[in-house]
């Protein structure tokens, strides 16, 4: 593995996001790091795997109920590429532009590891109180948890 600094940027495609592209484009020059790009989209079980009959008929319904998952998450990945396309058209170097489905959290943790990420951005939306009590806030609990140095920007 390389000495190369390397950052990874998660994204989560709301709006917002031109400030991480902006703060991960300042952090890479400033330590000549490497990027890497990750959007983690939300595991649906409905997805997950392929299910293949040999009747026509139920053949059919399960595809018209998988396309619109399979068509979305495509959609997400494109974004997730424009992302890295962006950065690399302003003269930084982007390794990958990946987009993942799982538990956000776990799933960012475990690619800074793979990717021996040295800093990870991500950016943190205000929400309310009840908000965060309902849904749980991504950014704090990665400030709990966070394998590498961090860096939230506020959104």
């Amino acid at each position: 593995m390389s000495n190369d600094y390397r950052i990874l940027v998660a994204i989560d495609l709301k709006i917002g996001s031109d400030r991480l592209l902006a703060e991960a484009q300042r952090y890479a020059r400033a330590f000549d790091a490497i990027v890497d790009v990750i959007h983690v989209a939300a595991l649906d079980p409905d997805f997950v795997g392929y299910i293949k009959s040999t009747d026509p008929e139920v053949q059919e319904q399960i595809d018209s109920e998988r396309e619109p998952h399979a068509k979305a998450l495509r959609t997400e990945h494109q974004k997730t590429q424009a992302f890295g396309a962006t950065l690399r058209a302003n003269g930084v170097r982007v390794d990958q532009s990946l987009t993942a489905q799982g538990p956000i959290l776990e799933t960012i943790f475990a690619h800074v590891s793979k990717l021996g990420s040295d800093l990870l951005i991500l950016g943190s939306h205000h929400h309310n109180a009840l908000y965060r009590l309902w849904y749980g806030d991504t950014a704090t609990d990665a400030v709990k948890q966070a394998p590498c140095a961090l860096l939230v920007v506020p959104m």
